[in-house]
C-alpha cells in the first residue's frame, strides 16, 4: 500500500511548484524505483494471492500517460525528408581536449550526423583554435550560421544551423549562470524559433555522492546527505522559476518552435510538466526504450529533450550511445505537417 500511494503521489509532482513546496520534486526522482516496486508486487500477488495484484496494476494504468514519458515500445521511423535536430551537452569538449589524437572525436561524431540544427550546451567558446565556434561550424556539413552566448568567461550554449538566421536573443536568469538562447531561422521562407536551453543543475559532486556508498551512518555521511538535500532544494526551486520564464516566452512566440537542451530534470517533474503542456516530446512521438541521457554518476535519467510545436511531427528519435561527455546526444527528424 505504501508503494501504491507513493506511485499515485508521483503523478501529482508535475502540478506542484517547487518554489512553494519542494519535497514532492524529490519524490519524482524516485519514480522509476517506485514503479519497479509496484511491478514486482504484481508478479508477487499473481503467485500468492492474485486478487491483490489489481492494486498496483490499476495504479499503473491510471498513470499510463506518465509511464509513457519514461519508456516507449513503438518507435516511429520514416525516410521522409525534414529538419534533423541534434542536441548535445558536450561538457566543455573535455574528451576532445584530453585526447586530441583520438581518431573518432566528438567533433567527428557531430559532423557525421548531418544535422540541420545543432544545439550544444556547455560548449567551449575559444577565441582561437578549432573550438572557436566560427571555425567549428566549418567542420559540420551544410552548417553556415551560428549563435552563441557566454554563461562564463570561456563557455556557453551554441546553436548551429544550415538555415538563414532572421533574428536572435537570450533569456538570462537571476542569480544563475544557466541560460537560454533563441534563434529565429528561415525554413522554406517560414520562420521557426529554436530555443537552446540549459537549466539549473543540482551541482552535486562526487564526494557528496559517496554518502550512498555504505549503510553506515556517521558524521560525514549525515553531513553529505544534508548537503545533497540542500542542493536538491535549491536546484528545484531555481529551475521552477526558470521554466516558468521560458514557458511564458514560448507562449508569446508567434512562430512554431523547437525547444532543445539540457533541462536537468526528469519526465516526472514540474519542469517537464510545464513544457510538455505546450509542446510535443519527440521521444514520446518517435523514441524507443528508456533513453536515459545522463551518463554521469547515478541516478542516470532522461534529462535532455527535443520538444516541438504541433506544426511538426517527429520521426527517428535516437539517443546516441557515445561516451564523449557526461550526457548522451539525442537527435530527431521533424517533418512539417501539411
Amino acid at each position: 500500500m505504501v508503494l501504491v500511494v507513493a506511485l499515485l503521489a508521483t503523478y501529482l509532482v508535475p502540478e506542484v511548484n517547487p518554489s512553494k513546496f519542494w519535497i514532492p520534486s524529490v519524490l519524482g526522482l524516485a519514480y522509476p524505483y517506485i514503479l519497479i516496486g509496484n511491478c514486482f508486487f504484481i508478479v508477487f500477488w499473481l503467485v500468492f494471492h492474485w486478487r491483490y495484484l489489481f492494486l498496483s496494476l490499476i495504479c499503473i494504468l491510471i498513470g499510463l500517460h506518465v509511464n509513457l514519458s519514461y519508456f516507449q515500445l513503438f518507435p516511429s521511423l520514416s525516410k521522409k525528408e525534414g529538419v534533423k535536430v541534434l542536441s548535445f551537452n558536450v561538457y566543455h569538449f573535455y574528451s576532445f581536449l584530453d585526447n586530441k589524437k583520438e581518431k573518432t572525436s566528438i567533433i567527428d561524431f557531430i559532423a557525421a550526423q548531418n544535422a540541420n540544427i545543432i544545439c550544444l550546451q556547455e560548449s567551449k567558446l575559444q577565441k582561437e583554435g578549432v573550438l572557436n565556434p566560427v571555425k567549428l561550424k566549418s567542420k559540420f556539413p551544410g552548417i553556415q550560421h551560428c549563435q552563441l552566448a557566454h554563461q562564463s568567461n570561456w563557455g556557453g550554449p551554441v546553436t548551429f544551423t544550415s538555415y538563414p538566421i532572421a533574428s536572435m536573443g537570450e533569456i538570462r536568469f537571476e542569480d544563475s549562470k544557466n541560460m537560454v538562447i533563441y534563434t529565429d531561422v528561415l525554413i522554406d521562407s517560414d520562420t521557426v524559433r529554436v530555443y537552446n536551453c540549459h537549466l539549473q543543475s543540482y551541482g552535486i559532486n562526487s564526494k557528496e555522492y559517496a554518502a550512498f556508498d555504505s549503510y553506515v551512518l556517521n558524521t560525514n555521511k549525515i553531513k553529505g546527505l544534508r548537503s545533497i538535500a540542500s542542493k536538491l532544494k535549491k536546484g528545484n526551486i531555481y529551475r521552477s522559476g526558470q521554466v516558468l520564464k521560458l514557458v511564458s516566452h514560448i507562449s508569446d512566440c508567434r512562430y512554431p518552435v523547437i525547444v532543445c537542451g539540457d533541462f536537468n530534470d526528469t519526465p516526472i517533474s514540474f519542469t517537464y510538466g510545464k513544457i510538455s503542456s505546450l509542446l510535443n516530446d519527440s521521444f514520446i512521438e518517435s523514441g524507443w526504450g528508456i533513453s536515459n541521457t545522463y551518463r554521469g554518476q547515478l541516478p542516470q535519467y532522461r534529462i535532455d529533450y527535443i520538444f516541438h510545436s504541433k506544426a511538426f511531427k517527429a520521426y527517428n528519435y535516437k539517443r546516441h550511445n557515445v561516451s564523449f561527455s557526461d550526457h548522451y546526444p539525442i537527435s530527431t527528424v521533424l517533418v512539417r505537417k501539411k
